[in-house]
């Protein structure tokens, strides 16, 4: 898929115009061999496989005239991180009327323990109610979900990403029976090293799978019984994560900034198998790389255009969460953000050609981009809540209008050693590419600046 695809770009409400901008798919599927590739080892967070990667992005960068935007004049921030893993198999011990032990791969699967030592009072709550909320957590609780009928797959990843965000000290999920897949796969596992930015002292709860027999003990226990999880991990280790920065200045308005990004990290080697993540976020990475290429060429935007390839999000939006911490430039003057995140292959659930972006209903970004020429829509899967899973969350945490654009339509290679670049459509990955470049030339030429709707901002 060598072809050059040509776009016209038409920059501002002035009338200025700029030579045909060009989409190198052969630069496209380059980087996303090399990224997505055996060399890298499928990036795991915190490696030196992301490290490698975040190298060949800034000079990626570098070579297409772009600027560094990270400290001392550098393209790539490196962020300070403590890390420990777990070793043996935690256990969640219940003292009521009657005692219960549960155990890591067998009745429960923990994905990452930020507190090795926890005692919470139980609080039960039950979904079936629509009064209830995360916003119902009581603070240091260990908060029991009870699924509604048939909440199961990915809507249950999203429930938990939800409830994981809340004031709880333990979230307990029970698996449904479409689950049992992934509550295999996480028991097999095991939990995953906690990394932290090393001065964050905030507080995250201990998060668990746990099996139907047992969520039915527990929910059967009184309101405030004491759930204790025990880990046994390895002091903190200084480790490290990476975040590619560079920039496009602006003319008239340079202290206006327009963010694009992406994830440069995947899931590593587990158990002696790679995965690749090309789709996840490969195919994010490369966007933002090729824009960067393609906008590098025309004349300089009206508002600053930065770029950004975080590292460690699938650690918890690690490398965001780090850079919001320590960023080289005011984050008020951030416009807005697109988080580019899995576009390698087309959604069967939108307008072929088409790409989403999440958290349409929470600001007026997404339709005035479709306005002029973004070929975007609402995201089709909201049950999935993937506005709060990928690094704009953090962001739009922080008070930034924060969204993220996709194409993930649910494949089965989500999160597998099969999100390989044999599985990545070019002609969908090229083209989703090409028709943002001119949108986005827009937003960097423009005078608008996009708000919240209200009782939208997280």
């Amino acid at each position: 898929m060598l072809t050059i695809l040509l776009l016209t770009l038409s920059l501002n409400a002035a009338g200025d115009s700029s030579t045909p901008s060009t989409v190198c798919a052969a630069c496209i599927k380059k980087n996303l061999d090399y990224l997505a590739g055996p060399e890298l080892h499928g990036r795991g967070s915190g490696t030196e496989d992301e490290h490698h990667a975040a190298q060949y992005i800034a000079d990626q960068l570098k070579s297409y005239g772009l600027k560094p935007a990270a400290e001392n004049g550098q393209y790539i921030q490196t962020g300070t991180l403590s890390t420990r893993t777990v070793t043996g198999m935690p256990v969640v011990t219940v003292k009521g009327a009657k005692p219960l032990t549960l155990t890591q791969g067998k009745e429960i699967a923990i994905f990452q323990v930020p507190q090795p030592d926890v005692s919470a009072p139980l609080q039960k709550l039950d979904l079936n109610d629509a009064s209830v909320s995360p916003a119902s957590v009581k603070s240091g609780a260990a908060v029991l979900l009870k699924l509604k009928s048939g909440n199961g797959g990915r809507g249950l990843e999203s429930v938990f990403t939800a409830y994981m965000a809340s004031k709880a000290a333990i979230v307990i999920m029970p698996v449904a029976a479409e689950s049992q897949a992934m509550f295999q796969r996480a028991m097999q596992n095991g939990p995953r090293p906690e990394k932290k930015i090393a001065d964050d002292a905030t507080s995250r709860p201990d998060g668990l799978l746990v099996n139907a027999d047992s969520a039915a003990q527990l929910w059967a226990m009184a309101e405030g019984t004491a759930i204790k999880l025990h880990a046994d991990v390895t002091p903190w280790q200084t480790s490290h994560t990476w975040n590619v920065l560079a920039k496009i200045d602006g003319t008239k308005n340079k202290q206006q900034i327009i963010l694009l990004s992406a994830h440069l990290d995947h899931l590593g080697v587990k158990n002696g198998k790679m995965y690749p993540g090309a789709d996840d976020d490969g195919s994010g990475t490369v966007a933002v790389m090729e824009l960067a290429r393609a906008l590098g060429k025309e004349k300089a935007p009206q508002r600053t255009v930065m770029f950004a390839l975080w590292g460690s999000e699938e650690a918890g939006l690690v490398g965001a969460r780090y850079f919001l911490k320590h960023s080289t430039f005011d984050l008020r003057d951030v416009v807005a953000n697109l988080e580019f995140e899995m576009i390698g292959r087309a959604d069967p659930k939108v307008k072929l050609g088409d790409l989403w972006l999440t958290g349409w209903e929470r600001t007026n970004l997404g339709p005035e981009l479709a306005a002029h020429g973004a070929q975007l829509v609402g995201d089709p899967h909201p049950d999935n809540n993937f506005f709060t899973r990928s690094d704009n969350y953090a962001l739009a945490k922080d008070g930034i209008i924060a969204q993220t654009v996709s194409s993930y339509g649910l494949h089965k290679d989500y999160h597998q050693p099969t999100d390989t670049v044999e599985n990545i459509d070019w002609q969908h990955l090229d083209s989703a590419i090409g028709s943002m470049i001119a949108p986005v030339s827009w937003l960097a030429n423009s005078d608008f600046t996009p708000q919240w709707t209200p009782g939208q901002k997280p």
